[in-house]
C-alpha cells in the first residue's frame, strides 16, 4: 500500500484521521502530523527574525511532515545565509527566483502561512510539536522495517538487531552527530589555559551559579539589586572600590515585584552609582524587566520569553528569581525544579553569563537555636548552584541593634571566594562587609 497516497487522502486537520475505515486507518495512524503546527512556526518565522534564526537552529527540512514546509525552510536558510531579510514579499521573491514558488502553492500560501499564527510566542511550542511528531513517524517507519525483517525469516538474528539498533541510533541523533565537539584527550586538555575569567575578581566568576537566601526581611532582595546596581557601576560589591575588569552588563528579571515598587527600590541605588562613578555611570549597563506574575518556565513561551530576553541584552550577570515564582507546581517537585534549572544553564550558557536567584529559606521548625537557610522546596535547589549563602541576624544585642548579618554557606563551596563573614547597613550602600577579613572556606 502506498502511504503517502493513502494519508494525502485523509483530511488535513486530522492528526490520527479518527473515523477512516480498514487498513487505512492504521496506515494513517502511522503517519502522525500537524499541518496547522507547521503552518504555524513558518509562519512566525516571517513575524519575528530572533523566532527564525531559533527555528533554523532547532529545526530541519526532514521534520515537516509536507515537503513543501521543508522546502520553505531550507528558502529560509538561504535567504538568511545570504544576508537577505526574511518576510512574505521577500520569500515570495526568493521563491519565484528558484522556481520553487508554485512548488509550495503559490503565492497565496505564503499569506497563509502568516495568516495561520494565533500567537508568534508560543512557536517555539509548535518547533516542539513538529519536531516531536517528525520522531515518531520515524520511529514508526523503522518499527516496521524491523518487525518485517524479524517476520521474514531471512538474515542472522544478530545482525538483524545490530542494523535495528543503528538505525534507531541515527534517529535519535537527526544528523547532529557530525556537529559534536572533538572530545580532547588529557594533553590536549591540559594544554589550554584553564585561568578565572572573573567578573567580580575573587568574588564571582563567569558562569557562576549562586542561589541566595534569608529569611523575610532580612535583605536578601536588597543585597540582590545591590549586586545588580555595583556589577553595572563596575564597583565591588560590598568593598566599593573600583572593580579591575569594569563594568558588567546587567539583566534583573524580576518575578516578584512590580514596576512601580521596583523603581522606588533601584532609584537611591542609581543615586549613590552615579556618586561612585563621578558621573561615568552607563544606565544602558544595567535592564531590568518586571514580571509580578511570574515566570513558568516549564513552558514553552515562558521558556523562549527568558531566552528571548537574555540572547538579546547577552548580559553577563543574570539576576533572576525568587526560585518559587519561576513556575506554577509544586514547589518540592524535582521534575518541576530540574525543567527550570535546564532552561536558566541555556541562558547561562547563551550569555556565557554568571547568575544569581534568591531564593525563600524555611520557617523556624521550632528546634534549632537558628532557623535554616537552605532554600525551601525541592532539595535540587542544594545541589545545583556552585554556591549557595544566605543571611541571618548575629545573635548578640549590640549586633542587632546595628543590623549584624552574618553570610552563612548553608553549601559547600566547589570553590574559594572572598565574600564576607559579615555585613551590615552601610551609610550610603545598603550593605557594606564589617570586617576588613574575606571568608574563603567553611
Amino acid at each position: 500500500m502506498d502511504v503517502q497516497r493513502v494519508t494525502d487522502q485523509l483530511p488535513s486537520d486530522d492528526l490520527w484521521a479518527p473515523g477512516i475505515p480498514d487498513d487505512a486507518a492504521a496506515v494513517a495512524r502511522m503517519q502522525p502530523h500537524d499541518r496547522e503546527a507547521e503552518m504555524s512556526v513558518l509562519g512566525a518565522c516571517m513575524l519575528d527574525r530572533g523566532i527564525l534564526l531559533e527555528i533554523l537552529r532547532d529545526l530541519d527540512p526532514e521534520d515537516f511532515y509536507e515537503h513543501r514546509h521543508g522546502l520553505i525552510l531550507d528558502c529560509y536558510a538561504a535567504m538568511v545565509m545570504s544576508g537577505q531579510p526574511v518576510d512574505q514579499l521577500t520569500l515570495i521573491q526568493h521563491l519565484e527566483k528558484t522556481g520553487n514558488l508554485e512548488k509550495i502553492g503559490g503565492r497565496s500560501y505564503v499569506f497563509q502561512l502568516v495568516q495561520a499564527v494565533p500567537a508568534t510566542a508560543m512557536a517555539p511550542w509548535y518547533a516542539e510539536r513538529v519536531q516531536g511528531l517528525a520522531l515518531r513517524r520515524a520511529l514508526a517507519e523503522q518499527s516496521t522495517r524491523t518487525a518485517a525483517e524479524a517476520l521474514s525469516g531471512m538474515g542472522e538474528p544478530t545482525d538483524l538487531v545490530e542494523q535495528a539498533v543503528a538505525r534507531f541510533r541515527e534517529i535519535r541523533d537527526r544528523g547532529r552527530a557530525a556537529t559534536d565537539e572533538h572530545i580532547p584527550n588529557i594533553d590536549e586538555f591540559l594544554s589550554v589555559e584553564h585561568s578565572h575569567d572573573w567578573l567580580v575578581p575573587g568574588l564571582i566568576e563567569r558562569r557562576d551559579r549562586t542561589v541566595f537566601t534569608g529569611a523575610e526581611g532580612a535583605g536578601k532582595s536588597v543585597l540582590s539589586r545591590q549586586m545588580a546596581m555595583c556589577i553595572s557601576a563596575g564597583i565591588h560589591p560590598f568593598t566599593h572600590s573600583p572593580i579591575e575588569t569594569g563594568p558588567g552588563t546587567v539583566l534583573v528579571i524580576d518575578c516578584e515585584n512590580g514596576e512601580l515598587a521596583s523603581s522606588r527600590h533601584y532609584r537611591p541605588l542609581r543615586q549613590i552609582a552615579e556618586q561612585h562613578t563621578k558621573g561615568s555611570y552607563d544606565p544602558n549597563r544595567l535592564r531590568i524587566l518586571c514580571r509580578p506574575e511570574g515566570l513558568d518556565l516549564t513552558k514553552a513561551m515562558d521558556r523562549a520569553y527568558v531566552m528571548r530576553k537574555v540572547e538579546s541584552i547577552r548580559p553577563d550577570f543574570l539576576v533572576i528569581g525568587p526560585v518559587y515564582r519561576l513556575h506554577a507546581g509544586d514547589p518540592n517537585s524535582e521534575e518541576l525544579a530540574r525543567k527550570v534549572s535546564v532552561v536558566i544553564d541555556e541562558a547561562r550558557a547563551a550569555a556565557d553569563c554568571a547568575v544569581w536567584m534568591e531564593a525563600h529559606a524555611p520557617h523556624h521548625n521550632g528546634f534549632n537555636t537558628h532557623r535554616a537557610l537552605r532554600p525551601v522546596g525541592s532539595s535540587l535547589w542544594m545541589r545545583w548552584p556552585e554556591f549557595g549563602y544566605g543571611i541571618r541576624l548575629a545573635d548578640d544585642e549590640t549586633a542587632k541593634q546595628e543590623r549584624l548579618m552574618n553570610v552563612v554557606s548553608w553549601r559547600g563551596p566547589r570553590e574559594e571566594r572572598s565574600w564576607p563573614v559579615q555585613i551590615k547597613q552601610g551609610a550610603d550602600w545598603p550593605w557594606v562587609r564589617v570586617d576588613p577579613r574575606y571568608h574563603t572556606g567553611w
